[in-house]
């Protein structure tokens, strides 16, 4: 439900259902040049990141030093999803990952 007004940007246009959760700056510097290339899809609702990592803060909570575990594993990780979505972008995929949402919301 947290997501809700993003609704709002969705039917506005400044984002779509299923696209990248954009990072911050300081994580943006820390891109390969490989990674840049996930600044060309759209900012959107979910994804197949926002699945895989819907439990993200969980992964660091306990993280001596959370930045540095974020850039140098998560970071990369959710980099490899992105780069897959870039991949295979099309309805098909959207339609799945939005299922997936779905499925991953109701559990």
């Amino acid at each position: 439900m947290d997501e809700f007004p993003q609704i709002f940007n969705i039917i506005l246009g400044d984002m779509t259902l299923v696209g990248t959760r954009p990072e911050v700056a300081k994580y943006v510097n820390e891109y390969t040049p490989e990674m840049y290339a996930t600044l060309l899809l759209p900012a959107g609702l979910t994804s197949r990141t926002s699945i895989a990592y819907k439990d993200e803060d969980k992964l660091l909570k306990h993280a001596e030093d959370a930045d540095k575990v974020y850039v140098e594993e998560v970071l990369p990780a959710k980099m490899k999803y992105n780069l897959e979505s870039l991949r295979k972008f099309g309805i098909k995929s959207d339609m799945s990952v939005l299922w997936d949402t779905f499925v991953s919301v109701m559990k």
